[in-house]
């Protein structure tokens, strides 16, 4: 599993040099995907004014556990009365694991079938909206059977499957557009296999040419 993680250019001598470390930035990075749209969603977000390159690592079993979920909070910081800040710190992982544990991934099996859940409820969710209101007012949605949804159409229909949500790059940004990974090791320079322009169009399918060949070996 390859992951981008998106720097000011002027980073890149010391990057290469030392690497991504830990003490210098927090390590926010993207799964890498088939979409340039949802690759690049965070810089684009962010409306840098500074010219960004993007480098390439391959995800290893040492980074783990690491964080992955949408808008991950990684630093504390604290303000003055005059909305100066005055200390900034970064979360540890226990503090992380203590205040949101559904975001800490243990291994690739776990951050493979997260990652696959989270497209299968969104699948489900888009074709069977089964949200609703509770005694209290607050909407809540059966994940079961939306889940059940979304399996339904992709082992019924495989081929829409991939057209309309496994190939659709804005369904695939629909999903995953705020989505990030936290590292809390440090990334060593050689594990950096390609540096990319903010322009650039590579992508990786993989990961998502893994999840339907599961489905499609499941429906046959």
């Amino acid at each position: 599993m390859k992951v981008i993680h998106w720097t000011p250019k002027e980073n890149k001598s010391q990057i290469l040099e030392k690497g991504i470390l830990i003490t210098d930035t927090w390590i926010s990075c993207a799964i890498l995907t088939p979409f340039k749209n949802l690759n690049r969603w965070w810089l684009d977000f962010l409306l840098n004014d500074k010219e960004y390159i993007g480098m390439i690592f391959e995800l290893e079993r040492n980074d783990f556990p690491l964080v992955h979920g949408h808008w991950c909070i990684d630093t504390k910081t604290e303000y003055n009365e005059d909305f100066e800040v005055i200390s900034k710190k970064r979360y540890d992982l226990n503090e992380i694991l203590y205040s949101n544990p559904q975001f800490v991934f243990n291994d690739f099996k776990e951050l493979k079938q997260n990652y696959e859940q989270t497209i299968i409820w969104r699948i489900g969710n888009t074709i069977d909206d089964s949200s609703y209101l509770d005694k209290d007012g607050i909407y809540k949605s059966d994940d079961r059977k939306i889940i059940a949804s979304g399996l339904k159409l992709i082992k019924s229909n495989p081929k829409k499957a991939e057209k309309d949500f496994f190939d659709n790059p804005d369904f695939m940004e629909f999903v995953f557009e705020d989505y990030e990974i936290l590292l809390f090791k440090d990334i060593k320079p050689c594990r950096i296999e390609k540096v990319i322009q903010m322009n650039s169009n590579y992508s990786y399918d993989d990961l998502i040419n893994e999840i339907k060949t599961h489905y499609n070996k499941t429906h046959n």
